[in-house]
């Protein structure tokens, strides 16, 4: 027999099945269609752009789809081959021999495989361009954001989909090379032994989420969040596929023991069917739990970087315009001629323009990273550390202290104020630059430097200009930096007058940068156009991604109520056989898909809320200190998935209940 003979006997047994194989490639496309996107948006110019977590973020996502795609291709082909494993028994009866049964079976599998893989990347292309044309119609962006995929996401995609498919192949001859044809005859309809609860695999499942959950709860600063943030989600993963496959046994079990509860019908029914295919359940609900869980963090958190955008400008931007001079290149004295000089000419300039300045911050400083250690400001050689983030020092001198808070403080050389952002640390000296200052305590409200609480800061108000350049070159001796950095200064100020008057000042004070090259200028308005552009992108991506994995839910959803369905349909017509109506089956399946439905969104819900601290150290990178923002967006999300999982699961239980009928 040759070649030909076998792929014409592949196609014609997809054609006989078409019922399952049509399910099983749409399914597989699906999932090929959402890797395919994930992998495009690697490469994307936009996300490239925005900020190195955010290409971390779609790398891990991109990791994570693949494995999911291992998971669900091979848990839909295990569906398919056990329907068909009465056709392929009779195989053997017939007198084929099971290499000839094997290529017909890979035949199949390279016509499924390839179609599969065509039509899903197709499909990714596709949708990726409508996405992203949707995208620059709704935010009506300044720069065209372009969909664009590459030779390296193709041969990703093609990657992946050859090595599933070739496992479910290796899977689907193992099914008849071990087996009689006479029990494969017995196909679907064999029994399954009662699963058996490993209490090892127990205990690491309530292991790894102790230690997902952990991590969360023990980070200190966004920076160790972000580093331990992928670690905590591949702990909870794996947590939870094993708390699913051998938790739910115990549950059941337990119930199973309750005499009571157990030997009533719609308990019976649905507690005996579910524990003697919860393997193959528990690995279901868990892929549905990982999703929503998912669908929640992505979409609330990018909604709550959206929706906080003013919080996050009047956190990084407290005034409407800033101007800092860089004093690297200057000396103290050529530094205050600049810093007097372009407050007189902003002042100047609002009165041209009929507007008048109506708050306003100055003062010149030089910040150090370090730690305080028995009395003495010691500088770290390495600002991100081992771990800890350390403590930036802000020096002021006391003539611009005054003016921020109106005092009139004097300090003798020395002496020194000091503050900490940490009110609980107290000192009565500081020795820093080769002289040790006797501390008295700064004013709060002079405190210029906003951290966010991302990490520890502090002020040292010292005589002069002299002590922070003397301060200074004893800080770069110690630190052995090739370029010492020099004193910089900072104004910030408002003005009256409309957007439209405010605008056009910002315009105006932007064109004096000429007089003074070393500055820079922000005005909050340009600012405020430029976050709501990639805010409103950022947001767009996040719900991209909800709508992919809320997708792969409703696919994994439908394949395991059509499994069950097809694998209750004769039990059921046996119970009716022997005296139980329709009713009381319909209300014991009810209770199942119920139990079945909230169960997983429960135990996302759970996970989520212990990702709350580490999602929250996160959001400070972005400016957001609100809980109340996130906690919003939070719920939100939450309603309206569940809504949507609502919807997902009646449409599915009407499937179920016709091929149960």
């Amino acid at each position: 027999m040759n070649s030909r003979f076998f792929s014409s006997l592949a196609l014609r047994n997809i054609q006989a099945n078409r019922q399952l194989y049509i399910p099983y490639v749409l399914a597989s496309v699906a999932v090929i269609a959402m890797f395919h996107l994930m992998a495009s948006l690697l490469t994307n110019e936009f996300v490239r752009t925005r900020a190195a977590s955010l290409t971390m973020m779609f790398e891990f996502g991109t990791v994570v789809i693949a494995i999911f795609a291992f998971i669900f291709i091979l848990y839909t082909n295990s569906f398919l081959i056990k329907r068909r494993k009465k056709e392929i028994g009779l195989y053997g009866i017939l007198g084929l021999e099971k290499r000839h049964v094997a290529k017909v079976l890979l035949f199949e599998m390279l016509y499924t495989g390839l179609v599969s893989l065509g039509a899903g990347m197709l499909t990714g292309f596709v949708f990726g361009r409508l996405f992203f044309l949707l995208l620059n119609y709704m935010m009506n962006l300044p720069v065209q954001l372009d969909y664009s995929t590459t030779g390296v996401t193709a041969l990703m995609t093609a990657g992946l989909s050859v090595s599933v498919f070739l496992l479910a192949f290796l899977y689907n001859i193992s099914q008849f090379t071990f087996a009689k044809p006479v029990k494969l005859l017995k196909g679907s309809n064999e029994g399954e032994r009662e699963p058996k609860g490993s209490v090892v695999l127990f205990v690491l499942s309530l292991a790894f989420l102790a230690a997902g959950y952990g991590i969360s709860l023990s980070m200190d600063d966004p920076l160790s969040a972000l580093t331990y943030f992928f670690t905590a989600v591949l702990a909870v993963i794996i947590g939870t596929y094993l708390l699913f496959v051998s938790g739910s046994i115990f549950i059941l079990k337990a119930l199973k023991r309750n005499s009571r509860f157990y030997y009533r019908p719609a308990a019976f029914i649905s507690v005996s069917g579910m524990l003697y295919r919860m393997k193959q359940n528990a690995v279901g609900l868990a892929n549905i739990c990982i999703l929503s869980t998912m669908v929640m963090i992505t979409v609330s958190t990018t909604m709550t970087v959206f929706v906080g955008t003013e919080e996050i400008l009047e956190n990084q931007l407290p005034y409407e315009n800033n101007w800092t001079v860089y004093g690297a290149e200057l000396t103290p004295e050529e530094l205050t001629e600049s810093f007097m000089s372009f407050q007189d000419r902003v002042r100047e300039t609002a009165a041209e323009m009929g507007l008048e300045v109506t708050g306003s911050e100055a003062y010149r400083f030089q910040s150090f990273a370090g730690e305080i250690s028995g009395g003495q400001f010691e500088p770290r050689r390495d600002i991100r550390g081992s771990g800890d983030l350390p403590l930036f020092l802000q020096v002021i001198p006391v003539a611009d202290y005054n003016r921020l808070i109106g005092a009139s403080v004097s300090l003798a050389p020395d002496e020194a104020l000091f503050y900490h952002s940490d009110e609980s640390f107290s000192a009565e000296e500081l020795t820093f630059g080769g002289t040790t200052y006797r501390l008295s305590p700064a004013d709060p409200a002079s405190v210029t430097e906003d951290s966010q609480g991302i990490t520890e800061t502090a002020m040292l108000v010292v005589p002069d200009l002299l002590h922070i350049r003397r301060i200074s070159e004893a800080y770069y001796a110690d630190v052995e930096h090739e370029v010492m950095a020099g004193i910089d200064a900072h104004v910030a100020w408002n003005t009256d007058g409309t957007q439209e008057e405010k605008k056009a000042y910002a315009e105006a004070v932007e064109s004096l940068k000429a007089g003074y090259p070393t500055s820079n200028y922000r005005s909050r308005i340009a600012v405020t156009e430029e976050w709501y552009s990639m805010n409103g992108g950022f947001l767009f991506l996040g719900v991209f991604l909800g709508l992919l994995f809320t997708i792969g839910t409703v696919l994994i959803t439908y394949f395991k109520q059509v499994s069950e369905g097809y694998d209750d349909r004769g039990k059921f017509q046996i119970m009716q056989k022997v005296g139980l109506d329709r009713d009381m089956i319909r209300d014991s399946t009810r209770s199942q898909l119920v139990w079945m439905f909230l169960l997983p969104i429960a135990v996302a819900v759970i996970h989520v809320l212990f990702a709350y601290p580490i999602v929250r150290k996160m959001l400070l990178l972005f400016g957001i200190t609100s809980d109340r923002t996130w906690l919003l967006s939070f719920a939100t999300v939450v309603v309206a998935f569940s809504v949507i999982y609502f919807m997902i699961y009646r449409m599915t239980s009407k499937v179920y209940y016709g091929i149960v009928r």
